[in-house]
């Protein structure tokens, strides 16, 4: 921007100037008005080439620093495993600590065996200078003696050989030892595995256990509460059907079981006038006699109010232009009644407006207009 506003202010001083100088000194600030114009645009071009450096460092920039957190995640992984070998590597020794005590403790005894054996040929080799000593001494009984000697000597030949045959035993059973040691360090690290793997499946079991336990604590806490709407909504049912036992029996009210439910209907001539929402005195008294029986619940209730599929009146659609406002107004007028005449608590209440749009019979028939024009009351429990 500042490149144009410079260019199109010395194209305006060359306008200025050209009107002042010759021809010859016009052409030549013509020549030199289109050179500095190439050197702006080169320059132009070279302070773009530089922003597109600049984006790719930052581009480099942000690479690099998605790098760099991901190798500290892989860095503190490593120190994580490092810990879980140097533990691992902590019970191998102790354990190779107690094979070398064990391993000790028999190379003590086998040495302290061999010495004891090795004093008693050192004995009999005494005995035997001893017999040499003495052999000037008893020339007499010479042969009788070295008779005696060769069979003495026999003996401790044969235990010589014994005993080369128990070290030999001995050198046999280290060998067999330390291969027996390799096979202990092998079947100790299965077993660690094995230790591992039961303890990932009982923490899998207990997981496993405590969802089936809240599992069933949250079905039992639902069928509680739906015992509970069922043994409210029979009470209500009962004490409806004897303070309304008239209405019932001439039809006028009707009561109908849902699940966990208890659905009221009243037809719409008990209640309100031909294409009218004020509730008729004889309303208002069936109305107070059904507050008696809500008021000793907590259920949470919702009034319908349904048509039949005749058109508004011209004389009433400036208050009511179609059935939807007719059926909502309805239904807002007994809740009004039940919430601000008999003391019912708001909160409790929903409002619903449905025109002709749920019928219950044919539209087609007086009988069954009769039927769809009426307000639903419905029980149910709190959740």
């Amino acid at each position: 921007m500042r490149n144009k506003k410079f260019f199109f202010g010395l194209c305006l001083t060359c306008l200025l100037v050209s009107a002042c100088v010759s021809k010859e000194n016009y052409e030549e600030l013509e020549a030199r008005l289109a050179d500095t114009q190439a050197k702006l645009h080169q320059k132009g071009k070279n302070v773009d080439e530089l922003a597109q450096k600049l984006r790719e460092l930052e581009q480099n920039w942000n690479k690099c620093q998605q790098d760099t957190s991901a190798l500290d995640a892989r860095y503190q992984e490593l120190e994580k495993k490092q810990q879980m070998l140097s533990q691992t590597l902590a019970q191998k020794e102790d354990v190779i600590h107690q094979v070398d005590e064990a391993k000790h403790s028999f190379e003590s005894k086998m040495k302290s065996q061999i010495e004891t054996r090795e004093q008693k040929i050192k004995e009999l080799e005494d005995a035997v200078a001893k017999l040499d000593e003495t052999r000037h001494m008893l020339e007499v009984n010479l042969l009788a003696q070295l008779e005696s000697r060769e069979r003495k000597i026999k003996k401790q030949e044969k235990t010589l050989s014994e005993l080369g045959s128990q070290k030999q035993y001995v050198e046999t059973n280290l060998i067999d030892l330390k291969e027996q040691i390799v096979i202990q360090e092998q079947t100790i690290n299965e077993q660690m595995k094995i230790i591992v793997e039961l303890d990932t499946a009982q923490l899998k079991i207990k997981t496993n256990l405590h969802d089936r336990q809240s599992e069933i604590e949250l079905r039992e806490k639902r069928i509680k509460e739906l015992l509970d709407a069922i043994a409210q909504r029979d009470k209500t049912k009962r004490q409806i059907e004897t303070d309304l036992k008239e209405q019932i029996k001439t039809q006028q009210v009707k009561l109908e079981k849902l699940v966990g439910k208890l659905k009221v209907t009243l037809v719409d001539r008990i209640l309100f006038n031909s294409g009218s929402a004020k509730i008729k005195k004889e309303g208002r008294q069936l109305l107070s006699t059904l507050a008696e029986s809500f008021k000793h619940n907590n259920q949470n209730i919702v009034v319908e109010g349904h048509t039949d599929k005749v058109p508004i009146g011209p004389d009433l659609r400036d208050k009511y232009p179609t059935n939807w406002e007719l059926s909502a107004a309805r239904s807002a007028a007994v809740v009004y009644y039940f919430t601000e005449k008999a003391g019912i608590e708001p909160q409790r209440f929903t409002v619903s407006g449905y025109s002709f749009y749920r019928p219950v019979a044919s539209n087609q028939t007086e009988e069954g207009r009769h039927q769809n024009r009426r307000i639903e009351i419905i029980l149910a429990s709190q959740r």
